[in-house]
């Protein structure tokens, strides 16, 4: 008998979520080329270093730094960090919704507790979207003139949500590949089913392509402000 909240879950959609996440994430990749600050020089940075930053201090030195940098390259970087925090949204709901349909498709496959397991993954889905969304806001929220360091019992709390984000996340995805794997070297996935993990693999692919692509070049040469310094 089927759990009150097992549904037939079929890898088409899993494709399409799957595609749209890369979709998405391209355009953060593409937002990544102008996040700029100014510490001691002109340099880049990435989502993660604010998204886990070592202490407080390095999460208002990185973004005080945006408010030092000449205008036009600030406007520039301000757009891209706060347009590439507003697409992680996005990200994050088409990411988890796959790991979420990656889960119940491996639940149809197994019974009794084993399809418990993989449909309490699913769901612990959401818990990893709270915690992205609590991340982001709070972050969107940081962005602003003489930004100051958070107190560390809130920096640790942060810490635990990114964590906890990943863990969820990861734990999900690394049992749920593995089942896969699993069922098909044992004759559980049927040769008709192939072409949907060929289409997932070239995904993937494409995505690695395009990204590498779009990333190859930088859109603002650091050299022409190689006298800013703070």
């Amino acid at each position: 008998m089927n759990t009150p909240f097992y549904f037939g879950i079929h890898l088409n959609y899993l494709c399409i979520f799957l595609a749209g996440t890369l979709l998405a994430s391209l355009l953060m990749s593409w937002l990544y080329n102008n996040f700029f600050t100014l510490h001691v020089f002109v340099r880049k940075f990435s989502l993660i270093d604010i998204k886990s930053p070592a202490t407080p201090l390095e999460l208002a030195t990185y973004i005080n730094g945006i408010f030092l940098l000449p205008k036009h390259l600030q406007q520039k970087s301000l757009r891209s960090l706060k347009g590439s925090l507003c697409v992680d949204f996005i990200v994050m709901i088409l990411l988890y919704g796959t790991i979420f349909l990656l889960c119940m498709h491996i639940a149809e496959k197994l019974t009794s507790s084993g399809r418990l397991l993989f449909e309490v993954l699913a769901w612990l889905q959401l818990v990893a979207l709270i915690c992205g969304i609590t991340g982001n806001i709070y972050l969107l929220q940081k962005i602003h003139p003489e930004t100051k360091p958070s107190p560390d019992s809130v920096h640790f709390l942060l810490q635990i949500i990114e964590n906890l984000k990943w863990a969820v996340s990861l734990l999900a995805v690394v049992c749920s590949i593995s089942l896969m794997v699993y069922f098909w070297f044992t004759g559980n996935y049927l040769y008709s089913s192939l072409h949907f993990f060929i289409i997932i693999i070239v995904e993937i692919i494409v995505f690695f392509i395009l990204k590498k692509f779009l990333t190859k070049n930088p859109k603002v040469i650091l050299d022409q402000y190689r006298d800013v310094v703070n």
